[in-house]
């Protein structure tokens, strides 16, 4: 990290406008890079992957421990944050 020193009201706001868009820029690659993660898969899909038995992954989505879509499939971002809690 950066130190400066601001001694005025415009090299303030300068260095708070950069700060601004450079954390702009990080929102806008992150939210690029979950859309992309976006794969929608079948219970028997997530089953092979995550070696698990088919009933198994049915009760973690009753559970809730797995959330789907409104037509029972299953998004690679619902997956990793199972991953992640488990």
């Amino acid at each position: 990290m950066a130190q400066m020193v601001i001694t005025d009201l415009t090299e303030l706001k300068s260095a708070l406008k950069a700060a601004m868009i450079e954390l702009n820029n990080e929102m806008a690659n992150e939210k690029e890079k979950s859309a992309k993660v976006d794969n929608l898969y079948t219970i028997n899909e997530v089953r092979k992957r995550l070696g698990k038995a088919h009933n198994t992954i049915k009760k973690l989505v009753k559970a809730g421990y797995i959330k789907t879509t409104k037509d029972g499939l299953i998004s690679e971002a619902a997956i990793n944050e199972y991953l992640q809690k488990s």
